[in-house]
């Protein structure tokens, strides 16, 4: 049976490290094998969103709310949360969006790691700082 507080602390941990910029604790976040923006592998995962942070200028805060385990097991889950994204630009709040986060996670290294993110957003993604993009679903990386 899978520890929902525990991957719970995970999914938290991962907003925390992306809003901070925290490469090191962002890789904690995520399994040997990770599939995540066209990207395979942790380090290549981090690589990427490195390179998305030099194009950002206004602040984030991510918050997931309402999880939902989706499928329990000893050492593979499938957890399903709201995401809502915050931007910060000097003393102005903006709520940015909101959508699904549908988290394939698996327990390595002794702890929970994000293996692969299903993200549907509610309205059309635009980062803020970048060029806007379509609404968009990830696909999850394929089981196996």
């Amino acid at each position: 049976m899978a520890d929902l507080g525990a991957i719970q602390q995970l999914l938290v941990r991962y907003c925390w490290a992306h809003d901070s910029q925290d490469l090191a604790l962002l890789g904690s976040c995520f399994a040997a094998d990770v599939q995540l923006l066209g990207a395979r592998g942790r380090e290549e995962v981090v690589s990427r969103y490195a390179a998305g942070y030099a194009a950002l200028s206004a602040r984030r805060r991510h918050v997931l709310t309402n999880f939902l385990l989706l499928e329990d097991g000893d050492i593979e889950a499938l957890v399903q949360s709201y995401v809502t994204l915050y931007l910060i630009r000097g003393e102005q709040l903006e709520l940015h969006l909101t959508g699904v986060y549908r988290d394939r996670v698996v327990l390595e290294e002794g702890g929970w790691r994000i293996l692969a993110r299903e993200a549907t957003m509610d309205v059309p993604y635009r980062p803020g700082d970048v060029p806007s993009a379509p609404a968009a679903t990830y696909p999850a990386a394929p089981r196996g």
